[in-house]
């Protein structure tokens, strides 16, 4: 019963043809089967080591039966090789349709060469199918035979295909092909692995000497009699044996092929040098040595038996040599974005660049696949790249935030010199104080590592002047303020003081009213309203001092009139204002004093009369005495009201 793979997975193909080819028998237990899937073809591979010898004819017929069981719809053509581990190239070969096509290749077997000391895995590919199958021409193959064996050419280095031509030798006769034949095709120019003793090489040579002797023979004519077909041919006789004298020596064709080995090296010193991660300078020196040796691969002709070898090399070659590149740019990028970020502050426009150049990097780096050579270069970069991102960014936000606050805080000083151009009382400055105290605040929290801090610079005393001029003027309305409602307090309460006529306390609140308006400070907006104040402040006090004055007065003329008028009998009565004192004699003062008149006149006491006179001298001199001292005019009238005498105080 054959499996089903409708969608074919190289593992389950190979695991079920392992299976049934060990079900074959127990010895094919050290073989392993080996498959490689591309578009329309599948190549079965079967490897073991190199002390085990298989019947490759038998063993290849097996594995075809094993293959044909398996139902394979999307394959179009199976090839099968036998391969020793750890060799490159197959030594034994064979392939076949499967979809009702007729063509089927001769088994063909290679030389078992041996590659040398080979490390990489086997290379077997389906693309090696179609140079398998023919890699030369047997058509042209068989006319360089013929026609070298006409002129008597012989050339050592060229195996004898042997052949049977039956019938007439023409141009239709066909050539039988043998297994040696297609073992020499695959390789038709390295003698090395030609597996021929001394002996069989020296019956050949006798062979082929007697047959180019008898065809010299038949061939010496005289050079006149050739026709010009016959030149044509000798001459294209003599330029295939140049063509083929070249092909051998071109290098690798004959002899130890040295570009392998030293290609591999120059490899493996490009590997040690990309393990270096710390040298920015490893990817294009490692990819100088990849590149050195891809030019010495392109020495190796396809006709090589290397060919192949180098075919893979080249292209695993390539293709590291793109990865490093991608290294390179990375690094360049890197390098200028570095270089950019020198000489801060940087605006932000520049950031912006930096970082685009590290993201860039960083794509990049990223590109490179874990299997290449080069991913731990890449990788280490990478987590650098994506620091020196992290730390950019920051740059960036912090210049951007630093903007930001420098715009705001060049609003916050426009609307603070606005206010100031309206500001008139206490709560307007304050406004003033705090719009300037805001601007300042946030240039005080801009980073030094921007460009905006280049400007903060200039900004920054300018705005702590103002802050302390808005401060100091804020202080000097509120001290103008608070002084101007206590003039205005105080001098309501004079008012009232006045109605009452206590000139006293309405002197002390018109003191009180005055001084708290000359403390208004001269800059602020009160004192504009004040200043009128001060001045009738002023003259209502006075007028208050006078008043108390008055009645200071009025009530010591009134103590000392009562002093002047007292006794028994009271002298007089008195009456005093501010314009006028007037003295009025009681009727029994007088009366007394012209009773004692008289009784000094009838006595004629001249000691009664003096002290008559001296009383009365000392009532008239008291009494021009208090109206000197208060300023007050004086008028004395007798009992009956008539003035009897009248005093004005000295000016």
């Amino acid at each position: 019963m054959k499996t089903a793979i409708r969608n074919i997975h190289p593992e389950i193909l190979e695991y079920n043809l392992q299976k049934s080819w060990q079900a074959l028998k127990e010895s094919n237990n050290v073989c392993e089967i080996k498959c490689n899937l591309k578009v329309g073809t599948l190549l079965v591979i079967c490897q073991h080591p190199v002390n085990v010898v298989l019947d490759r004819e038998q063993t290849i017929a097996e594995l075809k039966s094993i293959v044909q069981k398996q139902e394979l719809e999307s394959i179009e053509k199976i090839g099968i090789c036998l391969n020793i581990i750890g060799h490159i190239y197959p030594y034994a070969y064979h392939s076949f349709f499967t979809k009702n096509r007729s063509e089927e290749s001769i088994l063909t077997f290679m030389p078992k060469w041996v590659d040398g000391n080979i490390d990489s895995e086997i290379k077997i590919t389906p693309e090696l199918l179609d140079s398998l199958d023919n890699p030369f021409s047997l058509k042209d193959l068989e006319a360089i035979s013929i026609r070298l064996e006409s002129e008597g050419i012989s050339n050592p280095n060229i195996n004898v295909i042997n052949q049977k031509i039956s019938g007439d030798k023409s141009q239709n006769s066909e050539i039988k092909m043998i297994s040696k034949l297609l073992d020499d095709l695959d390789n038709p120019f390295d003698v090395e692995t030609l597996d021929f003793s001394q002996k069989k090489s020296n019956r050949k040579a006798r062979n082929y000497a007697e047959k180019t002797s008898s065809v010299t023979k038949k061939s010496i004519v005289n050079l006149s009699t050739f026709s010009q077909a016959e030149f044509l041919s000798a001459t294209l006789s003599l330029a295939i044996l140049i063509g083929c004298f070249y092909a051998i020596t071109q290098p690798c064709v004959i002899g130890k092929c040295m570009i392998i080995p030293r290609v591999k090296e120059l490899d493996k010193q490009s590997l040690e040098t990309i393990k270096n991660v710390k040298n920015s300078l490893a990817p294009k020196q490692a990819q100088e040595k990849l590149k050195i040796a891809l030019k010495d691969l392109e020495d190796i002709p396809f006709w090589s038996i290397h060919y192949l070898e180098s075919k893979y090399l080249k292209s695993t070659y390539q293709t590291e040599t793109e990865h490093l590149e991608i290294i390179i740019k990375a690094l360049g990028n890197g390098a200028q974005a570095a270089q950019h970020s020198k000489g801060l502050p940087l605006p932000i426009e520049d950031w912006v660049e930096i970082q685009s150049l590290w993201q860039e990097a960083i794509a990049l780096l990223e590109k490179v696949p874990e299997d290449s050579k080069a991913y731990s270069f890449a990788k280490n970069k990478l987590q650098q790249y994506r620091k020196y991102l992290v730390a950019i960014k920051g740059r960036l936000t912090t210049e951007e935030e630093a903007n930001q606050k420098l715009i705001a805080a060049k609003k916050s000083a426009q609307l603070a010199t606005t206010r100031e151009v309206i500001a008139q009382f206490p709560e307007s400055w304050k406004n003033v104080y705090l719009s300037w105290e805001d601007a300042l605040d946030k240039v005080s929290t801009i980073s030094p590592q921007t460009t905006a801090y280049l400007e903060v610079k200039n900004l920054l005393p300018q705005y702590k002047q103002k802050l302390q001029q808005a401060k100091e003027r804020r202080i000097t309305e509120e001290i103008g303020e608070e002084a101007y409602n206590q003039a205005i307090s105080y001098s309501k309460q004079a008012e009232v003081f006045e109605k009452k006529d206590n000139w006293v306390k309405a002197a002390e609140y018109w003191q009180k009213s005055l001084k708290s308006a000359k403390e208004i400070p001269t800059n602020s907006t009160y004192f504009i309203s004040v200043k009128p104040l001060i001045k009738s402040y002023d003259a209502l006090l006075k007028v208050a001092q006078s008043n108390q004055q008055l009645l200071e007065t009025l009530a010591k003329v009134n103590q000392d009139l009562s002093k002047a008028c007292k006794g028994k009998p009271k002298i007089c009565q008195y009456n005093a204002t501010k314009d006028l004192i007037i003295v009025r004699l009681t009727s029994d003062y007088v009366d007394k004093i012209k009773k004692t008149a008289k009784a000094v006149e009838s006595s004629k006491d001249k000691k009664g009369r003096a002290e008559l006179e001296k009383h009365l001298k000392t009532l008239q001199v008291a009494l021009k005495a208090i109206s000197n001292n208060s300023k007050i005019p004086l008028e004395i009238y007798n009992p009956q009201g008539l003035k009897i005498a009248t005093h004005f105080p000295n000016s």
